[in-house]
């Protein structure tokens, strides 16, 4: 378990059930579920953070691509809020910077960076003494 635990929080995009199987010698099935409990695990552990120090904040849109047309003519303004899709989401990354050593990042996804949602999440998981950092 112990093992588990470690492989999967040391990997760079997390550690896929089939490869936690292969490596632990246990039943698909087996690292599977282990692999959700380890997840639910971390991921309740968020919910409660508070960032301290400076923290930096930064969104990267994804999502909602529309495609070009050819003639230049037939092109419109995808900024434009009317021929928007409404799919394109942000992933807000909040980076905590406190000198220790010992940062962390919390990534929401939010509609928007710079919208009530985002500082919504701001006010919920940065402490009231940090400084909060746009880029």
């Amino acid at each position: 378990m112990l093992a588990a635990i470690w492989m999967s929080v040391n990997a760079v995009k997390g550690k896929a059930a089939l490869r936690l199987c292969r490596e632990l010698g246990v039943q698909y099935k087996t690292a599977w579920v282990l692999s959700l409990k380890i997840k639910e695990a971390l991921g309740l552990r968020r919910v409660g953070m508070k960032l301290e120090g400076e923290v930096q904040m930064d969104g990267k849109y994804a999502g909602g691509h529309l495609k070009q047309e050819n003639k230049a003519e037939d092109r419109i303004d995808r900024r434009l809020k009317k021929y928007q899709n409404m799919k394109r989401l942000c992933v807000l990354a909040l980076r905590e910077k406190n000198g220790s050593g010992f940062e962390r990042t919390f990534t929401p996804i939010v509609r928007e960076e710079q919208g009530e949602a985002a500082w919504a999440t701001v006010r919920d998981h940065v402490s009231r003494d940090a400084t909060v950092v746009t880029d």
